[in-house]
């Protein structure tokens, strides 16, 4: 007879963690008390609290934890979800960030240019739902793509996030915390997330030059990318627009300085780009020896505070954190993605859903069943 054993559900609950580089992160579990994780206790990794939000702020800035992201996630009825919002610079209220800004911009759009269809129809079948959904003009459409893969940007963050955080524990577990190299087979995962966060961000990056490209008059299918957009700009025509004034403003775009009356893609993204294409068309990182491998290391060893680094050569030299350097040019882009968003002339405003607004509603009876 076969045996039959009924698989684990986990109860409902939620944390919410402030992330840090270096595997450090801390749980919200009052007003104004956070318990922070891990701490080396005995021997043990711990988590310890509470710490005030200024507590807390001075022991990330003595030990160079510098804040990633909000990360909300738990369990409802047995079903994961999550939510990740970047600490953009210079915002105060982190609860919408770029991904977000630009899907509403392609939401409102969308959603004003089907109104005066859906108003009229009636009985839509799925197949012509979708249809209309998806006959986007290129704003709309670039706007999408842009948030999409700002969020496919945010996931690889959060997953690395999470892997310094269980090396960190494991490292602090097994006893290895005075800079010991150690490597296991979860050093994969790591290698394929720093890979996608950079084709995430150039695809935002280029995304937002199809889009800037459409707005002053060129065909995005053709001018498709920030490298074509700068290419195609002159001195003496120089089209007047927000976001490009946004990308000139930022020092991204600037005057050819061998190229008379032509322009030049510079500053942060110009930085961004030659370490992408270094990873996406030279070699993938971890090519080199001494990334395949991290180790924790103290940073305040009576109190248990350590922080796991794994190493990135570039330029020749292996001495800084990839983690650190992703976090630098993740700030630098979430900035101008939220910047843009902005600047750019769009409702960018949270779509409210009434019942007015309801296409197709399907209403399934507890557990999944349909009946």
């Amino acid at each position: 007879m076969a045996q039959v054993v009924k698989l684990p559900r986990q109860s409902d609950g939620e944390v919410f963690f402030l992330e840090f580089t270096g595997g450090f992160r801390a749980a919200k579990i009052a007003e104004d008390a956070w318990q922070i994780e891990p701490v080396l206790v005995d021997g043990f990794p711990c988590a310890t609290g509470p710490l005030t939000k200024s507590q807390l702020a001075v022991l990330a800035k003595e030990n160079g934890y510098r804040e990633i992201a909000f990360h909300r996630f738990g369990w409802k009825n047995g079903v994961f979800y999550s939510s990740w919002s970047p600490i953009v610079p210079g915002k105060r209220n982190h609860f919408e960030g770029p991904s977000e800004l630009w899907s509403n911009i392609a939401s409102n759009i969308a959603r004003a240019r089907t109104k005066e269809f859906f108003a009229n129809a009636d009985c839509l079948s799925e197949a012509e739902i979708t249809q209309a959904l998806d006959a986007q003009n290129p704003e709309e459409a670039l706007a999408r793509y842009i948030s999409l893969s700002l969020r496919s940007m945010d996931i690889s963050v959060k997953l690395i996030a999470n892997h310094y955080h269980e090396q960190l524990v494991n490292h602090m577990a097994a006893g290895r915390v005075d800079c010991e190299r150690y490597r296991n087979t979860m050093s994969q995962t790591l290698f394929a997330h720093v890979h996608s966060f950079f084709l995430h961000l150039g695809a935002a990056r280029d995304y937002l030059g199809a889009l800037v490209a459409f707005r002053i008059g060129f065909d995005p299918q053709k001018v498709d990318s920030m490298a074509r957009l700068v290419e195609k700009l002159r001195r003496k025509n120089l089209p007047t627009d927000t976001l490009l004034d946004v990308l000139f403003s930022s020092g991204n775009v600037a005057a050819d300085p061998k190229k008379t009356g032509k322009f030049a893609v510079s500053g942060w993204i110009d930085e961004v780009t030659s370490i992408r294409n270094t990873f996406v068309h030279k070699r993938p990182y971890s090519s080199k020896a001494g990334e395949q491998s991290g180790w924790a290391t103290p940073l305040q060893k009576r109190a248990g505070l350590f922080r796991y680094f794994r190493p990135v050569e570039l330029h020749g030299s292996a001495e800084q954190d990839v983690f650190d350097l992703l976090h630098f040019h993740y700030r630098k882009c979430t900035y101008l993605m939220h910047q843009a968003a902005i600047a750019s002339g769009y409702d960018t405003s949270m779509l409210h859903i009434t019942d007015k607004d309801l296409i197709s509603l399907e209403i399934g009876a507890p557990g999944g069943s349909d009946k």
